[in-house]
């Protein structure tokens, strides 16, 4: 097994799988906080603080982690949003009201998401053979299912029983245990940093070098429409379990964790089932999509299951091949700007939900994102970007 036979990537991942659940922990304590505190207001200021610098940040992360050490990025990177979830944990358990301070923390520790992510992806493949990368993806993979499934459950109870403060405090210790781990890795230094004096790669060449190259160009345009359409997914659950299946809150909580389950299910047996072609997932998710607001309550939650499955596949398939195709030297940019261009979309598409459910009905509108994904899907393979182990491709986030 992956986790035995490469020691710099066991300590990588023991690192994320706690801090993740630490950041699920955290997302459910400010959104909480901020609903309890402002209102609507102070809430959507806090998502968008937590969202914006990510997507416009994470190309000039990418650039950093091309050029120096990215072991050190990644602990300046945790320590640097170690410090302001622990100056967050203070405003709050003095009981500090200030909103713009707030959502100024919130911003920077985005700031540190943005260098991380980019950082790490393109590190994995440093410390992973080429042939176990489908399971090191995967495994990066259910550690994201994990935070989305334990993170959010855990926090609620811990905000009931101790307070917002505490749970801050304990996402805190999180980013301490990730630096920990990552201090007992060995990263090789980046190839481009070599010729950084010579040749600098900046955000703007790695935005060039994409749109040249007709696969690459393809693949972002189908990422950021795809992370488009599937944005209101979350939002139409909840209309799904009030609206049409007028269920209570646990039945709604089923429905909103099925898909992480199926995500985490996927990125478990990912070494096996993300060895084929993108389309098959992809079109398979669209035909999950369709159904779920077509079938009854306990059908609806298994589609659910499936569609995360599904796109645990797609995703794995997606990261496999960029980490494969892309020169070592670049991946961090190349991660940066890919994920900055696929996530840019995403707000448009929840901007959508509302209009989407008034026009077609909470059945319609999941018929209409599924027809989508797959119409989408459909149009990119007759471009020729079909295989998963020869072009470029780029990865993608879940619903």
């Amino acid at each position: 097994m992956l986790l035995r036979t490469s020691p710099n990537f066991r300590a990588l991942w023991l690192g994320q799988i706690v801090s993740v659940i630490g950041d699920g922990m955290q997302r459910v304590a400010l959104l909480w906080w901020a609903t309890r505190t402002g209102g609507n207001a102070l809430l959507t200021a806090v998502a968008l603080c937590a969202a914006l610098p990510v997507v416009l940040g994470s190309p000039f992360g990418g650039a950093l982690a091309d050029r120096f050490d990215r072991r050190r990025l990644l602990v300046i990177a945790d320590v640097l949003r170690l410090g302001v979830t622990a100056a967050l944990a203070a405003l709050v358990i003095a009981g500090e009201r200030a909103p713009v301070i707030i959502c100024l923390c919130v911003a920077i520790s985005a700031v540190g998401t943005a260098l991380f992510d980019p950082t790490y992806s393109a590190a994995v493949p440093t410390v992973v053979p080429a042939e176990d990368l489908p399971a090191a993806n995967g495994l990066n993979m259910a550690n994201s299912a994990v935070g989305g499934l334990i993170g959010p459950l855990l926090g609620g109870v811990l905000i009931a029983a101790f307070g917002v403060g505490t749970v801050l405090v304990i996402n805190a210790a999180t980013f301490a245990w990730s630096v920990l781990c990552i201090l007992a890795t060995r990263l090789p230094l980046p190839a481009g940093g070599e010729v950084s004096a010579r040749s600098v790669h900046t955000t703007r060449s790695a935005l060039a070098d994409i749109l040249r190259d007709r696969t690459m160009r393809s693949l972002t345009g189908l990422a950021a429409v795809l992370n488009m359409v599937v944005a209101p997914v979350p939002l139409l659950i909840v209309v799904l379990a009030v609206d049409r299946f007028r269920v209570g809150a646990d039945s709604f909580g089923l429905l909103q964790v099925m898909i992480s389950a199926g995500v985490l299910i996927g990125s478990i047996t990912a070494g096996t089932l993300a060895r084929g072609r993108l389309a098959v997932p992809m079109l398979a998710l669209g035909a999950c999509l369709t159904l779920v607001g077509l079938v009854p309550f306990a059908a609806s939650a298994v589609v659910l299951l499936l569609g995360g499955i599904a796109i645990a596949t797609a995703n794995t398939i997606l990261l496999t091949s960029i980490q494969t195709a892309v020169p070592a030297e670049t991946q961090g940019r190349v991660f940066g700007v890919l994920g900055s261009l696929s996530e840019g979309l995403r707000p448009v598409g929840m901007a959508l939900a509302g209009p989407l459910l008034a026009v077609a009905g909470v059945s319609g509108a999941f018929a209409v994102i599924g027809i989508s994904v797959a119409v989408a899907t459909l149009a990119w393979t007759r471009g020729g970007a079909t295989s998963s182990s020869s072009r470029r491709s780029m990865p993608m986030t879940h619903a």
